[in-house]
């Protein structure tokens, strides 16, 4: 079997997946954007995987357009055809393509129906939420004919898909109002690499680097999009400004992080350190620098977006306090195992309670980050894991033609 694996965003975990295929001695080729904006897994690091793994970084011209529909449908397109050169000259037996745009996988999924590929979407977002919200806010009644094309494509896409990797049960209604058989959805939930994270003093060579070696830090490190309300973090430092002890991290670029920088001229705010998107090798270090560990998510995306660094936040053995909607599944997970707090994206005040429970109580911190790891370590299994996304390939490739999805 040779297995192609389609991250557009560049993230740790579909990358450590690949690894582990390379080293249970299927080829694979792993797929992802260099001019995406996100948080990237540790693409230096190969050696494990016996000459099996071959990594395919894809850039587009210019800076990705996030937000401008026109201008990254043209990029998407781009990153596409790329793509599929690489597929046609790498012959693979299953596309795993997740984290990756609409137009990416509509040109991808057609191109693999007409080899005869089978083409697994692995659905870590429901996009058409997004693309909503975006319509609903900049062209009102006139954005309905845009989302609904949107809403019509996503469906299509994954109805013609020859198996649905799923993150969350959370997608399950939505997917029985798009009429896909529950046979041809597999939960998955994500993970994060919990043997690349070390356990690290917070007295680290980036904590000094950065002079937080004896602050208290509250760290957030990931995107800050249109799902995210960044003025929780600016107005959660300015609850804390006081505190002379206390530094808010904020890790990341784009939309969110500009508005932060304006937010903490604006304010004044002195213990908020804004700061870009970290090298994976880095990661270990930034986590044990943390002392409580911010998730943020807006009510529109709570049922179908699950933010993966909470998972990574687990792993760091660090407490977790999350401003989600409590029906997520992030939310569950931390407490269910008593990792953190979450309160709804509204209680504001509940937010700033839990974060300064968390840094009175040393030894409530260490407990709940203790919770967390132990999590982490019980669910984060990759072989069990990779076991699981083999067991959905053998399926569809065995499956019979007439029950494939239709062709294009």
């Amino acid at each position: 079997m040779k297995i192609v694996v389609n991250d557009h965003s560049g993230h740790a975990f579909p990358l450590q997946l690949s690894k582990q295929f390379a080293q249970s001695g299927y080829e694979v080729l792993h797929a992802f954007s260099t001019s995406f904006q996100s948080p990237k897994g540790n693409f230096d690091d190969l050696h494990a995987t016996g000459g099996k793994l071959t990594v395919v970084p894809i850039s587009v011209k210019g800076r990705f357009q996030k937000y401008s529909l026109l201008k990254r449908r043209k990029q998407e397109i781009e990153y596409a055809q790329q793509l599929i050169r690489k597929l046609d000259i790498f012959r693979p037996t299953v596309v795993l393509s997740g984290t990756t745009p609409l137009f990416v996988q509509q040109y991808v999924q057609r191109y693999c129906i007409q080899q005869g590929i089978k083409f697994v979407f692995w659905c870590q977002d429901i996009y058409t939420v997004a693309i909503r919200q975006i319509a609903r806010q900049r062209l009102g009644f006139l954005g309905f004919p845009l989302w609904n094309y949107f809403n019509r494509l996503e469906k299509e896409l994954l109805q013609k898909s020859a198996h649905i990797i799923s993150i969350t049960p959370a997608f399950n209604d939505l997917f029985r109002n798009w009429k896909i058989s529950p046979d041809n959805v597999t939960y998955i939930p994500n993970w994060a690499p919990i043997q690349e994270i070390t356990l690290t003093e917070k007295n680290n060579s980036w904590a000094r680097r950065h002079r937080l070696a004896d602050k208290i830090c509250i760290l957030y490190s990931g995107t800050l999009g249109l799902k995210h309300n960044p003025a929780m973090l600016s107005a959660a430092a300015a609850y804390f400004s006081k505190h002379p002890d206390l530094v808010f991290v904020v890790i990341s670029e784009g939309l969110g992080a500009t508005f932060l920088e304006k937010e903490k001229a604006r304010l004044q705010l002195d213990n908020l350190l804004l700061l870009p998107f970290q090298d994976f090798k880095d990661m270990s270090d930034v986590l044990g620098t943390a002392d409580i560990l911010l998730g943020i998510l807006e009510n529109d995306a709570g049922t179908y977006s699950v933010p993966s660094k909470v998972l990574t936040y687990l792993c760091a053995r660090k407490p977790v306090v999350l401003s989600i909607p409590l029906n997520n599944l992030s939310a569950a997970i931390v407490q269910d195992n008593k990792a953190g707090y979450c309160v709804s994206p509204e209680d504001q005040q509940g937010f700033y309670d839990h974060i300064e429970k968390l840094v009175n109580d040393a030894k409530l911190r260490q407990e709940l980050g203790n919770n967390g790891r132990a999590y982490a370590e019980t669910n984060f299994d990759i072989q069990e894991i990779e076991n699981r996304f083999l067991d959905v390939f053998n399926t569809i490739l065995h499956k019979p033609v007439a029950e494939s999805a239709a062709a294009y």
